[in-house]
């Protein structure tokens, strides 16, 4: 597990997540040409309120394989 703090609007959290998650989000990035703050602010934003972000986020990095796959 690795921790990144990310600022998100009001407030700065700190994510715990494996390592092979945030390669996928720093590549998920890198991909999209965007910060990984900034796919982490969207992910948030569209999450479901009894869901936790870090949660979230897996999902966002399993669903974004998965598509590409089909493309």
């Amino acid at each position: 597990m690795a921790s990144r703090t990310i600022p998100l609007p009001n407030r700065r959290t700190r994510l715990r997540l494996e390592a092979v998650v945030w390669n996928g989000l720093d590549d998920i990035a890198r991909k999209e040409r965007r910060p990984v703050q900034e796919l982490c602010r969207e992910v948030d934003a569209l999450r479901p309120s009894n869901t936790p972000l870090t949660s979230a986020i897996r999902n966002y990095v399993l669903d974004y394989y998965r598509q590409a796959e089909t493309r």
